[in-house]
């Protein structure tokens, strides 16, 4: 299987965002923290509107595809941070309203984020250096 990694437009999103969710099937604590009903239609529907904007927002936002070159078929990809000026401000986790039933399912989605990027923001302080980080995601193939 020959494979081909380019980036990602907001249409590609539209059919990467379940390819990502189905590929861990409901086993991440943290994806199903994070972005709550990830299995179902309307939880990747607000999933997919938490990416779109953080494109917008987010100017080191930056999503790779990989495709199936023999079929089309777009079966995994990659979030990137890319900080090509010194340091940028620290984004926070959060999205539109209705993304978690309640305050605390959004804080503990939240804390276990900060406990994700503890060592990178400590890292980030200490020194001038512009970190790459990388959100990976499998293709579950």
């Amino acid at each position: 299987m020959a494979l081909r990694v380019d980036p990602a437009s907001d249409e590609d999103l539209k059919r990467l965002i379940p390819v990502i969710f189905d590929a861990y099937g409901g086993h991440n604590p943290y994806l199903n923290a994070a972005f709550p009903r990830n299995l179902t239609k309307e939880g990747q529907e607000k999933a997919l509107q938490r990416v779109l904007d953080m494109q917008v927002s987010n100017e080191t936002s930056q999503w790779e595809k990989v495709t199936d070159t023999a079929t089309g078929e777009i079966i995994g990809g990659a979030m990137w941070l890319i900080y090509q000026k010194e340091k940028s401000e620290i984004h926070e986790l959060d999205g539109p309203s209705g993304t978690w039933e309640n305050e605390t399912e959004k804080e503990y989605a939240q804390a276990l984020y900060n406990s994700y990027v503890r060592e990178e923001r400590a890292f980030w302080e200490s020194n001038h250096l512009a970190p790459v980080s990388k959100l990976s995601l499998p293709s579950g193939k």
